[in-house]
């Protein structure tokens, strides 16, 4: 029993770090007056300098498409961003940054990503290595076992 323990005890600690992490992320969104599917759709189009589709964020980020739609649609009428029909496909809209989406860039969505190169630059490279190969294969395995025992995420 004590190695279930020692699992549970695990898991509960790897899942409030977790859960610590997407807070660091919900204030910091909040803190800039923006909903937390708004940062990270800000921060898609930045990263991929705004060639960016609804379809792509919703497969990158593991959104579903009524949240992201949703998102668009306020940032829309925000004036952050407009949507372009994607040619052959009037579902699909590519999403480009208004010259207030870029502004919102550079003031609030590239400080994030300098503090979180600054902060990935702090662990030893094979700590960054590490870390990223463990979480992806915790990532995979979890996919499966979900799969195999038919609650499936996906």
């Amino acid at each position: 029993m004590k190695e279930k323990t020692n699992v549970t005890e695990a898991l509960a600690v790897f899942n409030q770090l977790y859960k610590e992490v997407d807070e660091i992320y919900h204030q910091y969104a909040k803190n800039h007056g923006i909903s937390d599917t708004a940062l990270w759709l800000l921060y898609s189009l930045y990263e991929n300098s705004g060639t960016y589709t609804q379809r792509d964020v919703c497969a990158d980020w593991h959104y579903p498409p009524q949240t992201i739609n949703s998102a668009l649609k306020s940032l829309e009428k925000q004036g952050v961003i407009v949507l372009e029909a994607v040619s052959g496909n009037q579902k699909n809209k590519r999403i480009f940054l208004t010259d207030k989406g870029q502004e919102i860039s550079r003031t609030v969505i590239a400080p994030l990503v300098l503090a979180e190169q600054r902060t990935f630059r702090r662990l030893q490279e094979e700590e960054r290595e590490l870390l990223l190969s463990l979480t992806g294969k915790y990532v995979e395995l979890l996919q499966k076992e979900m799969n195999e025992d038919g609650t499936s995420l996906r």
